[in-house]
């Protein structure tokens, strides 16, 4: 890819969230840029978006380009750019962090931030793994990003903390242009006070939005402050859970550090199917011959 001098450009980093403008264009109507967005997208083949840019001035991509992974970190200007998947669906770029047909095999590591995907499974308080826990207990303030899996307008979102709770000061949603707008700061609904708890966030929102960002203050309140879940509820009073989930930092190891485990090609299935075919045809055999033992036996004695 070539940079190119822009007059306007937007960014909008939402891993890190950092949020850099200058001369930022009238937003697109919502039903436009959702259809940006699964088109970004490619079908499906990418999900969890860390990074919108905007860069009308692509001559040389035209509208459409899937770049594939990129380690780049600099691009038109803007720097510190994550490592992803680059799609350009003009006049963004989006950068997403997994391939679906890879993420959806992934099995859930321990205190990770996938653990907080999904409807709420951590039926009791305490440091358990099928919550999300930071790196460290109180080394930093941290945040959670949520991935759903249709935009919609929020009016509540609902954080349910296992661990240490008490620690939730700010919920912001990204509008579909990548802008992070600030749906609610505070004291968190669920006091220090008790072990667990599910924080209830009325919010007013004019857009719609497919992903929630949360902000934990880890050091004000002491220990790994755990998230299970965070539940989207709609104006039409139905709650949404997240597909999928970026952190700060995260007590679980790094997939790239897991031992990967290969699955068995169709020609070994089949093998070992047949095996198992043949040990029980044997198995049946045996059966057989014994059955006709006994009966010769029986025979043998009734004479």
């Amino acid at each position: 890819m070539k940079r190119f001098a822009l007059p306007a450009v937007i960014a909008v980093f939402l891993g890190g969230g950092l949020w850099l403008s200058a001369d930022a264009p009238k937003p697109s109507d919502d039903a436009e840029l959702e259809q940006l967005r699964k088109k970004a997208s490619a079908g499906g083949k990418y999900r969890m978006l860390i990074a919108q840019i905007k860069v009308d001035n692509e001559k040389e991509i035209g509208d459409f380009k899937d770049l594939g992974q990129q380690s780049r970190t600099e691009y038109a200007g803007f720097k510190d750019l994550p490592k992803g998947y680059w799609v350009y669906a003009k006049p963004y770029w989006y950068i997403w962090r997994d391939l679906s047909s890879v993420a959806e095999r992934r099995e859930k590591r321990a205190w990770g931030p996938e653990q907080a995907c999904g409807e709420p499974d951590t039926n009791m308080a305490g440091d358990i793994q099928t919550a999300w826990a930071s790196q460290s207990q109180d080394d930093q303030d941290e945040w959670l990003l949520l991935e759903y899996a249709e935009p919609v307008v929020p009016t509540a979102v609902l954080v349910h903390e296992t661990y240490n709770p008490g620690a939730l000061v700010r919920v912001t949603a990204f509008k579909l242009d990548g802008t992070e707008v600030e749906l609610w700061k505070g004291q968190d609904p669920t006091g220090a006070d008790v072990e667990m708890g599910v924080s209830e966030v009325p919010v007013k929102a004019d857009f719609r939005t497919n992903r929630i960002k949360i902000y934990i203050a880890s050091k004000d309140v002491p220990g790994w402050n755990e998230i299970d879940a965070v539940g989207v509820r709609d104006k039409d009073n139905k709650m949404h859970w997240a597909t999928s989930a970026e952190a700060s930092s995260t007590y679980a190891p790094p997939y790239e550090s897991l031992p990967r485990t290969v699955a068995p090609s169709p020609l070994s299935v089949n093998r070992q199917q047949e095996m198992r075919i043949k040990k029980l045809e044997d198995e049946v055999a045996g059966l057989k011959a014994m059955i006709e033992e006994l009966k010769k036996k029986v025979e043998k004695k009734d004479k």
